[in-house]
């Protein structure tokens, strides 16, 4: 087939075009996100009971969730936990299971517990499903409370709206609500209880339908309104009312007052009041364009407001994505000048040139193929991509050397078949050692496995494009090169200095080697006892996933349990005085002196690293300046940071970390 190839020009240029027109056609509609997705395998139960303690739900619910969910086909794990107030199961299912059955059977056991606490709340069961976080928008510039969270929730409205967007949640405030202070000796003076109050609130502040009413011509809905919303309709709300007239109202009894529903809950961006909105995206959708769309809305918002009114972009997921990006683009392009560069040296222009086509071909091919199995551009398909680059180069040059070899025997076509078909078994050992190496990722179970498997379903499908280029394309293409007699076939000055050194050097150096072969051997052998040695002794850390550079890092406290909230903004102011120390001494070095810190989120009340949040918790998430225009590293920064935040008193617990997300999260 290959001497089919070579001599038939039409058929190797058809099947590149036609890898190149597939590859281009597709893609620019392969979706892009952070992560690639994953297959759930985890069905989770939440069921609320106010007031009750974590001893309480756990006896009373988690127990009771244990023996009905323990007995489920396909149970792998289940744990349970409780917190005041809440439990929170989660059942997770055996590797190779059906998630849909396992789900029916987990929500059919827990219908079936009916001895629940008559206080708990209908139990909540959804599976455990993987959603993106695209960013987390920050407002602020509103004056008042309630003002923001109208302001938010109708924002968050909209973006929910956007196509691509699952969820849009509103957080970083507490809720408003009114609430009825009752004065004990008025209830006294007209003989009534704070339950009697509540029972006339019910009756007389609701809202509910009445019924049909059927005439000749119509039908009429009926229906109750009488919700009350606002403090002046409460405080008018009859509360009492006698047989002579007399009516007693709410303000006459108590006071209505909208307060904070947690006054615990509270963000502030750069020393600002603010309100969050975090913006997901499901499995499906391409994040970059989803964000494009977010941002359209957001740039609207921003000009219909004046100052001080702010929309802020806090943590931009997509930005990630865009930077891989770049980095593969950029690789790309570097690595064929370099191997254009090289290859000139030591062959025509021509032959460079087709050498260097294999990349773009294969890649446009790999994408293709991307395209057609479902599979996104994401970290790990990405770093498939890059580890693809030097081996497809390598095959190229394999079998464009071996085609020059044979050009000094037989010149022209039969070069170029002879030259292709001699190397074909070692470049297709080659292909196979790579697959014995990275196919076992595509067989590792759980959630590690389910991500690790595209950086080997990528880098073969990519290598074996590049293979039908090495062997059916390239070959065409490099014996039009070369047409005179063997006889007049002349290395390149390059290629001579090249065939010196390995006369002169590599060839004497392993007849030493080989002279000395116990010595060799031994020394090859003591060099691998080492290596083993340094990662079993700890020298050399072994990690699942490198940490990457990011631009956002944070700081979570927890002081001890139930301490007072003066004591946790204490700590709080403590901590951005040594940010403010930090962001003076390394924004001079910064490119153009920029501030090393863009933008403070400090969210009270919030702490992911701990369960029971309240008074004694925050998080403060703070945006720097772009990793290629800061002089200092992110891990750098933390470590200063820790340094100058110092001791912190009451402190349960703390830790200062980038903020990434990875697999599953």
């Amino acid at each position: 087939m290959i001497a089919w190839f070579v001599r038939h020009p039409v058929a190797s240029n058809l099947l590149m075009a036609l890898i190149c027109i597939l590859g281009l056609a597709t893609v620019s509609n392969i979706e892009r996100e952070t992560f690639p997705d994953t297959t759930a395998s985890t069905v989770l139960v939440s069921i609320s009971n106010p007031g009750a303690s974590a001893v309480d739900v756990d006896e009373d619910i988690c127990t009771r969730l244990e023996d009905a969910i323990s007995g489920t086909d396909g149970l792998e794990e289940l744990y349970c936990l409780s917190i005041d107030g809440r439990a929170s199961a989660t059942a997770e299912l055996e590797t190779g299971g059906d998630i849909i059955q396992f789900y029916n059977d987990v929500s059919s056991a827990v219908s079936g517990v009916d001895d629940f606490p008559d206080d708990a709340e209908t139990p909540s069961i959804e599976r455990g499903g993987r959603t993106e976080m695209i960013a987390q928008i920050g407002i602020s510039g509103i004056d008042g409370k309630q003002g923001l969270l109208e302001y938010a929730d109708e924002l968050a409205s909209t973006l929910q709206g956007v196509d691509g967007v699952t969820e849009a949640t509103v957080s970083g405030l507490t809720d408003r609500e009114l609430r009825v202070t009752f004065d004990d000796e008025d209830l006294r003076r007209y003989g009534l209880s704070s339950q009697d109050v509540v029972d006339a609130i019910n009756a007389r502040s609701l809202q509910q339908p009445l019924g049909e009413v059927e005439t000749t011509e119509k039908s009429l809905v009926l229906r109750y309104s009488d919700v009350r919303r606002s403090v002046a309709d409460f405080e008018d709300l009859i509360v009492l009312q006698n047989q002579n007239g007399g009516i007693v109202r709410l303000k006459d009894l108590a006071t209505a007052r909208i307060v904070d529903s947690d006054e615990n809950t509270q963000s502030y961006i750069n020393g600002a009041q603010a309100v969050t909105i975090q913006i997901m995206k499901a499995s499906e959708g391409d994040s970059i364009r989803i964000f494009e769309r977010v941002e359209a809305i957001l740039e609207a918002e921003r000009a219909a407001w004046p100052k001080p009114f702010e929309i802020t972009v806090i943590n931009n997921m997509t930005e990630i994505v865009e930077e891989r990006l770049s980095l593969i683009v950029s690789n790309i392009v570097m690595g064929l000048a370099l191997v254009f560069a090289v290859m000139w040296m030591f062959y025509t222009l021509k032959e460079a040139l087709w050498i260097s086509a294999a990349l773009p071909v294969s890649f446009l091919g790999g994408l293709f193929l991307m395209s057609a199995l479902g599979v996104t551009i994401n970290i790990f398909t990405l770093i498939a991509l890059l580890l693809a680059v030097g081996l497809i180069m390598d095959d190229s040059i394999v079998i464009a050397e071996n085609i020059d070899k044979w050009r000094r025997r037989v010149g022209g076509k039969e070069a170029a078949w002879r030259g292709t078909q001699e190397i074909l078994p070692g470049v297709l050992s080659s292909f196979l050692t790579t697959a014995c190496v990275f196919g076992p990722l595509m067989f590792i179970d759980g959630d590690l496995g389910q991500v690790l498997k595209y950086i080997p379903m990528v880098l073969l499908m990519t290598l074996a494009l590049s293979l039908l280029e090495g062997f059916l394309i390239l070959p065409h293409h490099l014996s039009h090169i070369g047409k005179g007699a063997p006889a007049e076939y002349k290395d390149r000055p390059a290629a001579r200095v090249l065939e010196r050194f390995k006369e002169g050097v590599v060839i004497t150096t392993a007849a030493a080697l080989a002279r000395a072969r116990y010595l060799t051997v031994g020394s090859v052998l003591g060099a691998l006892v080492l290596s083993i040695g340094l990662v079993a002794s700890g020298q050399v850390k072994v990690v699942g996933f490198p940490e990457v550079e990011g631009d956002t890092i944070e700081a979570k406290i927890a002081l001890t349990s139930g301490i007072a909230r003066h004591r946790t903004l204490a700590n709080v102011e403590q901590i951005l005085e040594g940010l403010e120390r930090v962001d003076a001494q390394f924004s001079p070095e910064t490119e153009g002196g920029a501030p090393l810190v863009e933008r403070v989120l400090v969210s009270y009340g919030s702490n992911s690293s701990v369960n029971d949040n309240g008074t004694n918790t925050a998080t403060v998430t703070v945006d720097l300046l772009e990793a290629g225009k800061r002089n200092v590293s992110a891990d750098e920064v933390l470590q200063v940071w820790r340094a100058e935040s110092g001791t912190l008193p009451d402190l349960h617990q703390i830790s200062f970390a980038q903020n990434e997300a990875g697999p599953g999260q």
